[in-house]
């Protein structure tokens, strides 16, 4: 293991065992066993080691997503939408890392995502547009529809985190029920305007 890999694990490790207010840089070094500033040859600020666990949380969840398989459009976007769930509820503190931790590196909107540097967001809207060619879903603009369900899902998922449901049975079905729901607000043009 080289000694970036062994700080960041350390780093990792500080995170989930601490949250944020624990990771300091003088924490890291010495569970990496180094001094404080051996850590700066490797990350430069505490910027930097936010960035990389940012970044290791999104490689987490673009790996859940790919590995997604499902034909039909709507199907797929249900299932990456239960993958959200199950990302945050298994792997809690990389979830975090990739939703929560303000990282000076976390990409903007709309900007990032309406010019496809982020992989999920582009593989969410290219499915959206397949559901509008296909006639499932309306001619909102895809950016606009992966905004709301995402949305939809990481604030029912801050809602559980503050204890908002009876159990995490009620929390996955009310989930479920909403990200249904969540879908259905975006008729076909053809069947959503009143006659």
């Amino acid at each position: 293991m080289t000694t970036r890999d062994r700080i960041f694990q350390a780093a990792r490790a500080a995170f989930e065992r601490d949250g944020l207010g624990g990771l300091s840089m003088r924490t890291v070094a010495r569970d990496a066993g180094l001094s404080t500033m051996a850590i700066y040859r490797h990350f430069p600020t505490k910027d930097s080691l936010l960035d990389a666990l940012m970044l290791d949380g999104f490689d987490a969840w673009e790996a859940r997503v790919a590995a997604v398989d499902e034909a039909d459009p709507v199907a797929w976007l249900e299932q990456v939408l239960a993958a959200f769930l199950d990302f945050a509820v298994e792997d809690p503190h990389r979830f975090d890392a990739a939703f929560l931790l303000r990282a000076s590196g976390a990409k903007q909107f709309p900007e990032d995502f309406s010019g496809g540097s982020s992989r999920v967001i582009s593989r969410i809207t290219a499915r959206i547009d397949d559901a509008r060619a296909q006639g499932f879903l309306s001619e909102a603009p895809s950016l606009d529809i992966a905004l709301t369900l995402s949305a939809l899902a990481q604030g029912l998922v801050s809602m559980d985190r503050a204890g908002r449901f009876s159990s995490p049975d009620q929390f996955r079905e009310i989930y479920q029920m909403a990200i249904a729901n969540g879908l259905r607000a975006f008729p076909p043009d053809h069947r959503g305007v009143a006659q």
